[in-house]
């Protein structure tokens, strides 16, 4: 579950984007309906990023499958789950099904969280390591507009993001808000989320930096483009294991 990557990031900065996905969500009689299970599908990776990229009137659900041929295998059951997956935001059983062959289920919660599935979860730790240098450089030439021709922002890498995998796991904010830049160095505030984390489905997550703790900066230094971690309380860090 995340706030702040967005449909957009998922898209243009995953490693593995889907090639066909089912909606989960109101079938639109304007859209080509798979027999099988009723719902609207789009077909080959340009259809499925046009369609994901455009504005929508209602949140995204979705999930991902190998072959259209396969959609037909899929029992009465399967079709409840998926139903009750879009309607629910959860999974009755495993959400990975066999027959679809799916690397991921999308769900926008209403407060526009994002609740994903990862088949393999190494493609999130990817995509996030490309979201915080993302957002690291939209912040800085928000804060230094005429130096942002400038810049440029690697990807934290896999090292530090291992060690930041069990704060992860426990539910960790990154305060871009609170970002310093002092001299060659832009600093990032991290917080370890507080345990009613799972409960924040139906408020605004934004609340979660009044309620967490401060446990750590990431460090980015501008002149040799270069990611550092600073722990501040050793235990948000503790029992981490290797992505």
């Amino acid at each position: 579950m995340s706030y702040g990557i967005s449909t957009a990031d998922f898209i243009t900065k995953s490693s593995r984007p889907p090639d066909n996905v089912l909606s989960l969500g109101i079938v639109d009689p304007q859209q080509e309906i798979d027999i099988y299970s009723g719902f609207n599908m789009y077909l080959g990776t340009e259809n499925v990023k046009e369609y994901l990229m455009q504005k929508h009137a209602r949140p995204l659900e979705w999930i991902d499958f190998d072959d259209v041929n396969d959609l037909e295998s899929l029992s009465p059951r399967e079709v409840a789950e998926l139903l009750y997956l879009g309607h629910a935001y959860t999974h009755l059983k495993a959400p990975f099904y066999y027959k679809l062959q799916n690397n991921y289920v999308f769900l926008t919660l209403p407060n526009g969280a994002k609740k994903v599935y990862y088949r393999y979860l190494p493609h999130f730790y990817q995509l996030l390591s490309k979201c915080l240098a993302a957002r690291l450089g939209e912040t800085y030439k928000e804060r230094r507009p005429f130096l942002r021709a400038r810049r440029r922002f690697r990807d934290l890498p896999a090292e530090i993001m291992q060690k930041l995998t069990a704060l992860l796991v426990n539910g960790a904010v990154f305060d871009f808000g609170g970002l310093k830049i002092k001299g060659q160095e832009a600093s990032i505030p991290m917080f370890a989320a507080p345990e009613s984390v799972y409960q924040l489905k139906w408020h605004e997550p934004t609340m979660l930096i009044e309620k967490s703790n401060l446990v750590g900066r990431l460090h980015y230094q501008l002149n040799t483009e270069e990611w550092e971690l600073e722990i501040l309380s050793p235990t948000a860090f503790e029992d981490s294991f290797n992505i």
